[in-house]
């Protein structure tokens, strides 16, 4: 794992994919550079203040088309780096593509469906998008994804009350 280079954090949505980010940016080396998907294109797209405005606005084929070409851009980027996906963000054909890289590595942060949906609708930064179309909905989507993120061997376990010293602690112990 030494000559890894990039790393993809991904899991449901609310699993805790950012907030690990960021506890990996406060205990990690400064030779690897953080992102985070979500943010990177509310970056490069200010004219919008959440991402729920972005998907009204754009539409959800739009908003995949632009999480693709940030991971595109992350991946030419030079240099160690880590970002954190949206939760849709990774497929079948993005590990397809990357999976067996040998400079690209894949992190699965499972979260029970019910720990996500806790996360969800009391993340009072910002409205979720995917919270809004119901609990019923979102238990389906995460049911339908589970195998998806199945497909990554790493994967490190975010249980309700998990400690982001110690996954991140875990998370660098992996790629040492």
């Amino acid at each position: 794992m030494a000559r890894c280079e990039k790393i993809f954090i991904a899991g449901f949505s609310g699993s805790g994919k950012s907030t690990l980010l960021q506890s990996l940016q406060k205990t990690g080396s400064s030779e690897w550079k953080y992102y985070d998907l979500d943010q990177l294109i509310l970056q490069d797209h200010p004219q919008f203040a959440q991402l729920k405005e972005l998907i009204e606005e754009l539409g959800w084929e739009k908003f995949r088309l632009l999480e693709r070409q940030g991971i595109e851009k992350f991946l030419k980027e030079k240099g160690k780096g880590i970002m954190a996906l949206g939760g849709g963000a990774f497929t079948p054909l993005l590990w397809q593509i990357y999976g067996n890289h040998p400079k690209i590595m894949f992190c699965y942060l499972y979260s029970s469906f019910e720990d996500c949906w806790e996360r969800l609708i009391n993340d009072s930064s910002e409205p979720r998008p995917l919270a809004l179309q119901g609990k019923s909905e979102l238990a389906s989507l995460y049911q339908s994804r589970l195998a998806t993120y199945q497909l990554i061997p790493w994967r490190i376990d975010n249980y309700r009350g998990a400690s982001l010293e110690k996954l991140a602690h875990e998370f660098w112990d992996e790629i040492q």
